[in-house]
């Protein structure tokens, strides 16, 4: 379990000297889900009065006044540690189109994320996602996820239905192993988010300072409750955006994200601390690609 880094979504990434890896898979989720210890949500019991005091459950927040998801959007970010001086990797999400899927209008969202020249060098990483995210509620009804870690390849996919998901991974520690199946089916609350759909969902939502929140996620082929608080924050000069004003949204575990205070919500900044320094990563670029 020492050498065991990360696992996303039950994608393992097994090299424990990848810490600065980290990063790239931080942008992606939001929140570094190596770390998450959060509690284990049962979608047949109701919440609790501790639940309740934890803070509103995010499905139940009204949403913006102007919708910010535009198809064509394309964020790239730009990912450090703070005692490195080149990049350790970039990332960069897409709301590809619209489409319909099962008898429902989506939004194609994709994410990659990949390890620089220089951090190559040490340690190859590259990561895949996509979310098919209905246009209405803003839950995803499908999600994939492709790994690729120096030698280990994994995939995962999940179907979400009406109170159940299905997840399937796929996985070979290197090409000559044989590969890993792992299928079943999970009971999710109304509302549960993939790690690429909750940032649209987050961006969607009217978040106000000095609330808590709460949201239930799949991470490791299970739902946990994933438990945030909204705070004011400085006004940060981001490039291509200028001069704006900012939320801070962060994790009951210290990891922050910076969302645009408008109805946009564009996440423009995410800090964590690891054993090795702080992890940065800031939007380097907001285009529009038709």
């Amino acid at each position: 379990m020492s050498r065991m880094m990360l696992d996303v979504s039950g994608v393992e990434s097994v090299n424990y000297a990848k810490y600065l890896i980290l990063i790239v898979i931080l942008i992606g989720v939001s929140f570094p889900l190596s770390d998450i210890s959060s509690e284990v949500v049962n979608s047949s019991v109701d919440v609790d009065d501790n639940e309740k005091n934890a803070g509103v459950p995010l499905v139940e927040v009204e949403d913006v006044a102007e919708q910010p998801l535009r198809v064509g959007e394309k964020l790239t970010y730009n990912i450090k540690v703070s005692w490195v001086p080149v990049a350790a990797g970039k990332r960069v999400d897409q709301i590809e189109k619209i489409l319909p899927y099962q008898r429902k209008n989506v939004y194609h969202i994709t994410s990659e994320a990949k390890t620089g020249s220089v951090a190559s060098r040490i340690h190859r990483f590259q990561n895949r996602q996509s979310t098919l995210l209905n246009t209405i509620g803003f839950f995803p009804l499908s999600f994939r996820n492709q790994l690729v870690d120096k030698k280990y390849t994994a995939r995962v996919e999940i179907k979400f239905g009406d109170g159940k998901a299905e997840y399937e991974k796929i996985s070979q520690n290197k090409p000559s192993a044989p590969e890993k199946h792992e299928k079943k089916v999970i009971e999710i609350p109304f509302g549960t988010q993939d790690e690429l759909s909750m940032i649209y969902f987050l961006r969607c939502k009217k978040l106000v300072p000095g609330e808590k929140y709460y949201f239930p996620l799949i991470i490791k082929a299970k739902v946990v409750k994933i438990s945030i608080s909204v705070e004011q924050g400085k006004v940060l000069k981001v490039k291509g955006l200028g001069r704006v004003r900012t939320l801070v949204v962060t994790t009951s575990h210290g990891y922050q994200l910076w969302l645009t205070d408008d109805n946009r919500h564009i996440p423009v900044k995410i800090e964590a601390e690891a054993k090795i320094g702080k992890m940065k990563a800031n939007l380097e670029k907001r285009e529009f690609v038709r």
